[in-house]
């Protein structure tokens, strides 16, 4: 039976103080590249590297004094949320964000609810990846908005009486709510739901109706005609 280590939870990082990430990529030049990236952004910041998750486990059997555990979604070794699931287990109180080129909205979901603190694209910025893991760091879980992992061939936003892409009862149940002007909050409240899981929603509907942004979203729905008269949706 493994003994479980408690992690203090730790805290975004002070102006000033020293702070460590694992990165755990088995793409070395990409690894390389945003380790060097990082680092060049913050001088008090360090990378460790690992090439996959078995070396990142190992890693972190020595040493777990980082603010944060980045793992790449599809490298050797890496199961998903089950390996999210397996860190929590061993180290409670780890905080652990996966990066990834790119991630559908059903393999999303699953990570946040396993404790993600954040799913962080590959295609972000140095800046904007620094912050991300900041706000993540203060207790906001970060999910991208829409696109940023979405695939290539994101189809286009459905044109004026086009039927709308096929959508869950618990997509139209958001989109009820979202046309008629409610927060995040106020959506979960409704439903039931984590205001984070109905942020992942969002993200998801925006790429299937391929647009760029929550007004766009409420706007092209609209018009398809989801959201005008449905009960329920009070």
């Amino acid at each position: 039976m493994t003994t479980s280590t408690r992690i203090p939870k730790p805290r975004p990082p002070s102006a000033g103080m020293p702070w460590r990430i694992l990165l755990a990529d088995d793409h070395a030049m990409v690894r390389e590249a945003l380790s060097q990236m990082l680092e060049g952004l913050d001088a008090q910041l360090s990378v460790t590297q690992a090439p996959d998750f078995p070396a990142a486990a190992a890693l972190l059997e020595k040493d777990r004094d980082f603010a944060v555990v980045l793992l790449d979604y599809k490298m050797p070794g890496m199961k998903g949320a089950a390996s999210l699931r397996e860190l929590a287990d061993r180290y409670p109180g780890l905080q652990v964000g996966i990066i990834s080129g790119y991630l559908g909205s059903s393999e999303l979901e699953p990570l946040v609810q396993a404790g993600a603190i954040g799913v962080f694209p590959k295609t972000m910025t140095g800046p904007a990846l620094i912050m991300a893991l900041k706000l993540a760091l203060s207790g906001q879980t970060y999910v991208p908005w829409s696109g940023d992992l979405g695939h290539p061939d994101q189809p286009a936003a459905p044109a004026h009486g086009a039927p709308p892409p096929d959508l869950t009862k618990r997509q139209i149940d958001v989109l009820q709510l979202l046309v008629k002007g409610a927060a995040n909050k106020e959506i979960a409240h409704h439903l039931g739901l984590s205001e984070v899981t109905i942020k992942v929603h969002v993200a998801a509907l925006c790429r299937k109706f391929g647009v760029a942004n929550r007004t766009q979203l409420a706007m092209t729905v609209f018009r398809v005609g989801i959201g005008r008269d449905e009960p329920g949706a009070t």
